[in-house]
């Protein structure tokens, strides 16, 4: 893909239609989750494999609302908060 092109995303039905289809594959919970990774936080799946629980929770270990990638998870190497 060239550098003008910008990648085509999914319709809200498209979202719809493979969260759908997830529910019914062998680790759902699993799959829904990578899902909505990549559409909702954007991220590449790369990233999301690397994610640790380091990169979602805070100092006390408690979830947080945003996703700290590290270097080694993100495309680049500037790292950066999701």
């Amino acid at each position: 893909m060239s550098l003008t092109k910008q990648a085509k995303t999914l319709t809200e039905a498209q979202q719809r239609t493979v969260l759908s289809y997830v529910k019914d594959t062998r680790h759902p919970s699993r799959n829904e989750l990578m899902f909505l990774l990549s559409v909702d936080a954007g991220l590449r799946a790369k990233e999301i494999a690397a994610l640790e629980w380091s990169m979602v929770t805070d100092a006390t270990g408690e979830l947080t609302d945003a996703i700290r990638l590290q270097d080694k998870a993100s495309k680049g190497s500037s790292g950066g908060v999701v």
